[in-house]
């Protein structure tokens, strides 16, 4: 009994303890804003900036634009026509994020044709950005009487808080009595002003909001080996974000030998593809199409043949097609055969025809004795050796796999997979 007792007891201090985990290495479980930034993490609209979120670093004018487009369920890729602005240069990661905020009128740039995208916001400014994206009506400026720091405002900004106070898309922190409105906004305050416009998008005007929602940002758990395992959710359709990892069944035999430049190679998922918490992502029976773009023959020196795959597309079991972007993981791109597997095979394969040789020449008799042990020592090693050489040496194999076999595909660009 005794030994239940502190089993439970020390299960109880484990949880207590886990629920009193820092949710991210600058973020305690006691943070002021903890659950806020919880939460635009998870949604995709915050990025962590390695295993850290910052809360107190600033927050640029592009970075609050491109996290306001997340809230409002716009994904990265879309961008407008044109660029107005000479000061955003395409080579920029949020070059498509700032054009289509430009496109829709989200946040204005400047008389001088510039965005200045990386000026710093103030908590004035995103107030005005709030209030200029949702639905038209007068903020009381009575709301801000509540506030000691109410004169310091802007006066271009008074009636833009106001109206942000009145809609309850606000920070007020560390003091709930003071607004802080000429202070650098930081991602903390971000997050909790993003976190809560989100929850009042119905006050958003249609405009400047997508058609397409993010539900959610989920997981995929296929391997160890992806570096990035998000899918995000939408009402439209799932996107796997690229460096995902999935499998590629083969469709039917393949053999390079059989093979040619511009030849169709299709694969499929086998089985059922679903994230950590439980949405389908890749039905089972979706076929994937690759064409060969080149095949480099075997060689002596045991140079195996490599064929180099492009993919195209991928088509749902409904008959929908969609893009398809990814690369062969393992062997820097290539289908080929894993080069060590000749080598040992000749080797084992030499090390038991030596055996084989040593037992014989062991069992003739030397001054009326049989040596089996030493043939069998000497003929392993050096049938062995012989083996490793000839399989070194000679041609390399021809890549073949059966209907069934798979190879990890790593995507190059985010996968849309439609509802």
């Amino acid at each position: 009994m005794k030994k239940i007792l502190a089993m439970f007891a020390v299960l109880f201090m484990m949880s207590t303890l886990n629920a009193n985990a820092d949710v991210y290495s600058d973020v305690p479980a006691d943070y002021w804003a903890n659950t806020e930034i919880t939460a635009v993490v998870n949604d995709g609209i915050l990025p962590l900036q390695g295993e850290a979120f910052l809360p107190e670093s600033d927050v640029s004018r592009s970075d609050f634009n491109s996290a306001l487009l997340r809230t409002l369920g716009h994904r990265k890729g879309l961008s407008g026509d044109s660029n107005p602005f000479s000061d955003v240069d395409a080579a920029r990661t949020d070059y498509s994020d700032i054009l289509l905020s430009s496109k829709l009128g989200l946040i204005y740039g400047y008389n001088d044709g510039t965005f200045k995208p990386d000026r710093i916001m103030t908590k004035t400014e995103a107030a005005s950005v709030i209030s200029h994206i949702t639905k038209d009506f007068k903020g009381s400026l009575k709301s801000l009487n509540a506030f000691t720091d109410k004169n310091e405002i802007p006066a271009w900004g008074a009636r833009q808080f106001a109206k942000t106070i009145d809609l309850g898309v606000y920070v007020a922190y560390p003091d709930a009595n003071e607004l802080l409105p000429n202070k650098n906004l930081n991602r903390a305050e971000a997050a909790v002003l993003l976190y809560k416009l989100k929850q009042q998008l119905d006050s958003v005007k249609d405009q400047y909001k997508s058609k397409e929602s993010l539900l959610s940002t989920e997981h995929l758990n296929v391997t160890k080996k992806a570096e990035v395992n998000e899918v995000q959710v939408t009402n439209l359709r799932k996107i796997v974000l690229a460096d995902n990892i999935i499998k590629g069944y083969f469709y039917t035999y393949f053999t390079s030998k059989d093979a040619a430049v511009g030849d169709t190679v299709t694969f499929t998922a086998k089985y059922d593809v679903y994230t950590e918490e439980g949405t389908l992502v890749i039905p089972a029976g979706t076929t994937m199409k690759s064409t060969i773009t080149s095949i480099e023959p075997k060689k002596w020196w045991n140079k195996n043949d490599k064929v180099t795959v492009e993919f195209e597309s991928m088509t749902l079991p409904t008959g929908v097609t969609t893009p398809f972007c990814a690369e062969v993981l393992n062997h820097n791109g290539v289908l080929t055969e894993n080069r060590w597997v000749k080598p040992i095979g000749y080797t084992l394969g030499g090390a038991a025809l030596g055996a084989g040789v040593g037992v014989g020449a062991g069992s003739a008799k030397h001054h009326g004795h049989r040596h089996y042990g030493e043939g069998v020592a000497i003929g392993t090693p050096v049938g062995g050796a012989l083996g490793l050489v000839t399989g070194l040496t000679t041609p390399g194999r021809t890549y073949k796999a059966n209907d069934g076999d798979y190879v990890w595909l790593k995507l190059t660009q985010d996968l849309s997979v439609p509802n």
